[in-house]
């Protein structure tokens, strides 16, 4: 997914598989729990190979992070003000673990505006829980592709993280990213109905990091 592109709500509904209602009016600190959202990023530069930053110099990345998005039980808050640019200072920090400088910034004014934070304690806020979520070995950095399945995903995740609640979202027959569900004290919750797997096939594609 490149995420330069200015996409309708209604097209990254459909490309999310979302059919929750988007509220763009939210108040900032006015949602019911967080989403963490990790994308599979060998599914992102065989998408954007011109991504450098991510996709360039052997850096081999696995899950990064796409998000933390404040969530309703039923749609979610969108752009709830308007504030000044990310500081360099924090986007340094979190590139390591969410390598699109545009991405961070767009984040923070879609979603991080909503969450009610100032922005380094909403991106300490990603850090955390990012550093709480342990990486199935089988899915850490696999060298080879790997053909599994959404269940399996989940249950691997699971027993890795054995109070996880998530949802296994792909592209066609590739893993696109995974979406933990987190109360906004940042621990598990049960995901709402909303948050469901969206993998058409059965069987689900990890492309290589490499």
């Amino acid at each position: 997914m490149s995420y330069t592109k200015t996409i309708g709500k209604a097209a990254l509904a459909l490309i999310l598989g979302w059919s929750l209602p988007v509220y763009a009016d939210g108040q900032p600190g006015q949602f019911d729990y967080y989403l963490l959202t990790l994308s599979w990023s060998p599914e992102h530069c065989a998408e954007v190979p011109s991504d450098k930053l991510q996709c360039d110099g052997g850096k081999q990345y696995g899950f990064v992070v796409h998000g933390l998005w404040p969530q309703y039980n039923k749609g979610y808050p969108d752009s709830c003000s308007t504030t000044p640019a990310v500081p360099e200072t924090v986007v340094q920090e979190m590139l390591p673990i969410m390598p699109s400088e545009k991405l961070i910034q767009h984040e923070w004014e879609k979603h991080g505006t909503c969450s009610g934070e100032k922005v380094g304690e909403y991106f300490g806020l990603i850090k955390s829980a990012f550093q709480t979520i342990k990486i199935p070995d089988a899915f850490a950095n696999p060298g080879r592709q790997v053909n599994t399945s959404a269940a399996q995903i989940r249950k691997q995740f699971k027993d890795s993280n054995p109070n996880v609640q998530m949802a296994v979202a792909c592209k066609g027959e590739y893993l696109q990213e995974v979406r933990l569900c987190f109360d906004k004290a940042m621990h598990p919750k049960t995901c709402s109905s909303g948050v469901r797997d969206h993998c058409p096939a059965s069987t689900v594609i990890m492309r290589p990091v490499n």
